[in-house]
């Protein structure tokens, strides 16, 4: 199943590296973490439609950023 899920989120975020952490406690059962790393970011999330937000809304500010810096005058 993990790499199902990895691979739905490799397709929809090609610039994306993503990967699973186990977390495992005394208590409990084992979860599973995923993550994403780019360019010195990294998100993780419990499940994989939490991280896809996440990467959504980083990819939508980092369109804003670009957006912003192509409009600003020269120095």
């Amino acid at each position: 199943m993990a790499a199902t899920v990895l691979d739905e989120l490799r397709g929809e975020f090609p610039g994306w590296q993503f990967g699973t952490v186990w977390a495992s406690a005394a208590s409990g059962p084992d979860k599973r973490r995923l993550f994403a790393s780019r360019g010195g970011c990294l998100f993780t999330a419990w499940t994989a439609a939490e991280l896809a937000g996440r990467l959504r809304q980083e990819e939508a500010d980092e369109r804003k950023r670009q957006e912003y810096t192509a409009l600003r005058p020269p120095p």
